[in-house]
């Protein structure tokens, strides 16, 4: 009798001890297990930095705002005529305006006080205001340009005197001299007439006519 119930005290405490080893194994695993899973998502969220996954999204504030077009209203005026310098220190001038004057005067719209003009001998003989340029509606139909002579010394339309006072229609590759006859300071455009549908297709394709000189 004594030694059967030792034997059963002995597989009493294996089976105990069976019983807490499963017990701690069992509790230690889900342990680790449970420990393991936040270590992976913090590697999974670290190594991701400085990229963007599906599920970021950009600030609105960072986006660049896209310009609106420009409506046509907002474009620069197109000139409708356009002086070519012709005498040394003159430049081209384009006509947007309705009117331009033209002079030794610093107030004038094109000052003829400029380097190497203001230089030369002709300069003097050039007036504060020397001319005018132009545009008015006829009949209200269509418009035409003008040149008003201002000066004490003339004003040449291809080398004709205007006379001070006097207006001549300003027609497309009309030369404005100043002083002299021979002095050419300009050659007008008309950029609203087109001169070069008068011509043959054949030249038209070949060349670009500019004045016609006989």
């Amino acid at each position: 009798m004594s030694r059967d119930t030792k034997g059963e005290s002995q597989h009493s405490q294996q089976s105990q001890g069976t019983s807490q080893g499963t017990t701690q194994g069992t509790s230690q695993g889900t342990s680790s297990s449970s420990s393991s899973a936040p270590q992976s998502y913090s590697q999974s969220s670290s190594s991701g930095s400085g990229t963007l996954s599906s599920l970021d999204t950009v600030p609105v504030q960072d986006l660049a705002s896209i310009p609106e077009d420009v409506e046509m209203d907002e474009q620069a005026p197109q000139p409708w005529g356009r002086l070519w310098a012709l005498g040394k220190g003159f430049l081209n001038h384009d006509c947007i305006n309705e009117q331009y004057e033209f002079g030794r005067d610093k107030h004038c719209d094109y000052t003829f006080d400029k380097p190497i003009i203001n230089q030369t001998e002709r300069y003097k003989t050039y007036s504060k205001k020397h001319f005018r340029i132009f545009r008015e509606a006829v009949s209200g139909l269509s418009v035409v340009a003008y040149i008003e002579d201002l000066s004490g010394n003339g004003t040449f339309l291809n080398k004709q005197l205007i006379g001070r006072g006097n207006t001549l229609p300003l027609t497309n590759n009309a030369e404005i001299a100043l002083s002299l006859p021979t002095n050419r300071v300009f050659v007008f455009s008309d950029l609203l007439v087109d001169d070069q549908s008068v011509y043959p297709k054949e030249i038209r394709d070949r060349y670009i006519i500019s004045k016609t000189i006989g």
